[in-house]
């Protein structure tokens, strides 16, 4: 289980000189139904339903629902709540967040005096299909362990020369004299026995991280659709979609308390930006047997990102003499550079529906998915796999295939008035952590509108659990517990015309 978690935390610590990881194409490659109001009320259920412009990213035979054009407009305001455990420590951060869910326009042509083919639609969407946006923070006293033993352990038998290339914090370390080396590529530190020709060290230090991210995973798409005799509907969309993921992470360790340290404290401070924009089909059909019953299938291909990562990191320490280092990346001596253009592939998608509805009553929905993380790679900026073969390998050994289910409801309360309720359990791809990536989303909302005019109003609240890691190796390491809570509140303004 260490092993898997070490894995799945790369992101967080700093064991290469660059930051892509099997971590990163997991974030990436995740997605979260959103869209519409009814969409999000309803769980994301609408594989087989149709008629709401969120299947565009979806299944987009849906829009050949619509008898009518349509327009919306969801704003959608976002609180993060957080909650760490270290070492029997807690601590709680937040964050609160404005974003566009949706924008969308649908133009139908129908005709329902013809037989065959009545009829086609087509339509333009932008979805937001992931929320990167949180605060963590993490506190307590650590008497076993130091980050800086991860810095000497990843450090011995390189050269202080080179350390830059294979561990930016260890060479930030050196230079603020935290680690130091015998002449032999031997490292050692200030908590070390003898360090500064004390007899002993120790720890007891307090440690301190406060991690905040934002950004988001978009789609753009561009859909056709068609309708055979109001039975069967077939569609496609082309979509472009754009990732921006930024993250601050600062991590301290204060000893201003104990004098077998001679530290008050040092910070590492990383910045971390990626900015992407990838391309991918998505095809669907829904097909209607009798009024009340619609089936509908969905695949969606890989998306294929180009990437642009930059990563910036300064490390600062006081002494207790009095004594001022720092350093940071930028210092030309490093021949560092901070961007990095690399290609990820995401895993394709398959969905299977089915929406039982009651006309005039209501509708129930379900939706499965199957998503396989064991399909995503890393590639160069000229499609050579070589340089992230080790990376690739560990994808494909410890993340596996995983099976969605939504589920949504809709109960008709007047001609003018619905109630909607809808769940989703998102499944956990790694293969050795236990539940630990699972999602669940509960769901509901309430929807107002007539024939030219609607207004929907939605609550959803995401429960994300998973243990991470500050620094880890067979020596040292450190787990903390978090648990984010997300609540959402999505509202969707739509004309019909």
């Amino acid at each position: 289980m260490k092993k898997s978690i070490f894995i799945a935390s790369l992101s967080l610590i700093s064991s290469v000189a660059f930051a892509q990881d099997e971590y990163d194409a997991l974030r990436f490659s995740q997605t979260y139904q959103q869209g519409t109001a009814r969409s999000i009320a309803m769980g994301g259920a609408f594989g087989a339903l149709g008629g709401d412009i969120s299947c565009l990213s979806s299944n987009p035979a849906g829009i050949s629902i619509y008898k009518r054009g349509e327009f919306t407009f969801t704003p959608q305001f976002i609180n993060c709540n957080s909650e760490s455990n270290v070492n029997g420590f807690n601590a709680s951060d937040s964050k609160f967040s404005f974003k566009i869910a949706n924008i969308g326009f649908v133009q139908a042509n129908y005709n329902a005096d013809k037989s065959g083919f009545k009829g086609w639609a087509w339509g333009i969407a932008y979805n937001r299909l992931a929320d990167f946006n949180s605060k963590e923070y993490i506190y307590g006293p650590n008497d076993n362990t130091s980050m800086l033993d991860f810095f000497r352990n990843s450090s011995n038998g390189i050269n202080p020369n080179n350390l830059i290339g294979n561990n930016i914090g260890a060479a930030l370390a050196y230079d603020c004299q935290l680690i130091d080396d015998d002449g032999n590529n031997n490292y050692y530190n200030a908590h070390d026995e003898g360090w500064d020709q004390q007899t002993s060290s120790g720890y007891g230090e307090l440690q301190k991280n406060k991690i905040k991210t934002k950004g988001g995973h978009n789609s753009w798409d561009f859909a056709f659709s068609g309708n055979v005799s109001d039975i069967f509907y077939f569609g496609a969309s082309i979509g472009i979609e754009t990732l921006r993921y930024k993250s601050t992470n600062i991590y301290k360790e204060d000893a201003s308390n104990l004098n077998h340290i001679e530290y008050n404290y040092w910070e590492y401070k990383r910045n971390f930006e990626i900015n992407a924009a990838g391309i991918n089909l998505k095809t669907g059909i829904i097909v209607k047997p009798v009024n009340f019953l619609r089936f509908g299938a969905a695949i969606h291909t890989p998306t294929w990102f180009n990437m642009e990562d930059k990563f910036y990191a300064t490390m600062k320490t006081e002494y207790k003499n009095g004594e001022y280092l720092s350093a940071m990346t930028e210092n030309d001596k490093y021949g560092y550079d901070p961007l990095i253009k690399y290609t990820i592939q995401t895993p394709f998608k398959a969905i299977a529906s089915a929406a039982f509805i009651a006309p005039g009553v209501g509708l129930l929905s379900f939706d499965y998915e199957y998503v396989d993380y064991s399909l995503m790679k890393f590639e160069t900026e000229d499609f050579e796999d070589d340089g992230y073969e080790d990376v690739n390998n560990t994808i494909k050994d410890f993340y596996k295939p995983t099976h969605n289910f939504r589920f949504g409801g809709e109960v008709k309360v007047n001609p003018l008035v619905s109630l909607r309720a809808g769940y989703a359990i998102y499944g956990n791809p790694d293969k050795t952590i236990d539940r630990d990536f699972e999602r669940q989303i509960i769901s509901g909302g309430i929807g107002f509108g007539d024939e030219d005019f609607f207004f929907d109003l939605t609550g959803s609240y995401h429960l994300y659990k998973t243990t991470k890691m500050l620094y880890a190796d067979q020596y040292a390491d450190q787990f903390y517990n978090i648990k984010n809570k997300y609540l959402y509140i999505t509202m969707t303004f739509g004309v019909r015309f």
